[in-house]
Parts: C-alpha cells; structure tokens; sequence
C-alpha cells in the first residue's frame, strides 16, 4: 500500500487555520506558487486584519526534509533581504 503524499492533509482550511495561529486572517483567497520540493502560496488578507499587506506568502516546507537549522538559516535570510528591501 503507497504512503500517503506529504501534503495531503495540507487543505485551503489548513492554509488558513495555519496563518490564523500566527495572527494573520486570510479572506479565502489562495494562489498555489510555484515551487519544487514544498508548497507556497500568496494568501490575501482581511482589510483590517493587516492594513500594510494586501497579501503574504505562505511557505510549507515538505515534512522531515529540511532540518530546523536549516529553515532558521531560510528565514534569516529572508529578513535580510527584507531589510535591504529586496523584494
């Protein structure tokens, strides 16, 4: 019997669910981006909720293929560049 695909259980509500617990509100809206090994998408934001971003970019990294260092070392690279404002 196949094992289940890794993101299976990774459901548009789940998308939400997961930027509701980081304190972002998403009005539904989800646009699948490209990307190899994990799934990221653009997620539109309430009005409210975040008055300085229309939308976000929501990362899922593929289970047990990148360490926590190794997504520590992604992350402070992306706030880098962010604050060379390098989009």
């Amino acid at each position: 019997m196949p094992a289940e695909p890794p993101y299976s259980g990774l459901t548009p509500d789940t998308v939400l669910d997961a930027l509701a617990s980081a304190g972002l509100r998403g009005d539904g809206r989800l646009l699948a981006l490209n990307s190899y090994e994990n799934r990221v998408y653009q997620v539109w934001l309430e009005a409210a909720a975040e008055p300085q971003a229309a939308s976000v970019v929501a990362k899922f990294y593929r289970p047990a293929r990148w360490t926590d260092a190794q997504i520590l070392e992604e992350h402070a690279f992306t706030g880098e560049l962010a604050e060379r404002e390098i989009p």
